[in-house]
């Protein structure tokens, strides 16, 4: 994400978060979605009384899948993937970006409420967001998200953050330098990989940037 002012005025930004789930079979509780935006390294200021001065750590800046989660319904066949995208704000002016990072996960609502899945990983500093006259921050590198990394099912979530006009192939590699799979990076993929190993997922841009990840399936 950029830093930008206009007229010494820092503007509130408004953004999109997708998140990706896939269930591989039906499960007989229903189902929450819950995502927060928080922020690490933070300076408490005279407000926080007894901790004035201390580093926070875990802050939460933003809830985009809402303060009590958002229901999600899975109704196959399966493996079957759903993909929500959720609009948040943030003030520039009172978040550091380079210290934001996004948890999320789903839970069940019934019995023990078993958590089912959880993911965590730093803010892309490359996502694209709105500003509130309208106008887009431009991403100036591209970005592979990769998730669960390593994954114990087989099945990856791919996507690609992309600067504005560029497109971009995302092909899976063995270590052996064997294709598995080759697909457009506009929309996020679910992959399902049956044997275990380490593979390499490649992202090349039409504007001549490659940017590579490993990722890893567990038995």
């Amino acid at each position: 994400m950029q830093h930008r002012r206009d007229g010494g005025r820092q503007r509130l930004r408004r953004h999109g978060l997708l998140h990706t789930i896939t269930a591989e079979q039906a499960l007989a509780s229903p189902l929450k979605l819950y995502s927060a935006i928080i922020e690490d390294n933070d300076i408490a200021s005279s407000a926080y009384g007894y901790y004035s001065g201390m580093t926070l750590m875990w802050e939460p800046r933003a809830w985009p899948a809402g303060a009590t989660g958002t229901t999600i319904s899975f109704t196959g066949p399966y493996p079957q993937t759903l993909n929500f995208n959720f609009p948040y704000t943030l003030n520039p002016a009172e978040h550091n970006f380079d210290n934001l990072r996004i948890i999320a996960y789903v839970q069940c609502t019934t019995g023990t409420k078993e958590v089912q899945n959880a993911f965590y990983m730093d803010m892309p500093t490359t996502a694209t967001g709105v500003y509130e006259d309208g106008t887009a921050p431009v991403a100036q590198t591209a970005q592979l998200l990769i998730g669960p990394n390593p994954s114990t099912s087989g099945f990856l979530s791919i996507g690609a953050v992309l600067p504005q006009g560029v497109t971009g192939t995302v092909s899976i590699y063995d270590m052996s330098g064997r294709v598995i799979d080759s697909f457009d990076a506009s929309a996020p993929e679910t992959e399902y990989i049956r044997e275990t190993g380490v593979y390499l997922v490649r992202l090349e841009t039409s504007d001549g940037e490659v940017v590579t990840e490993r990722c890893t399936i567990l038995d």
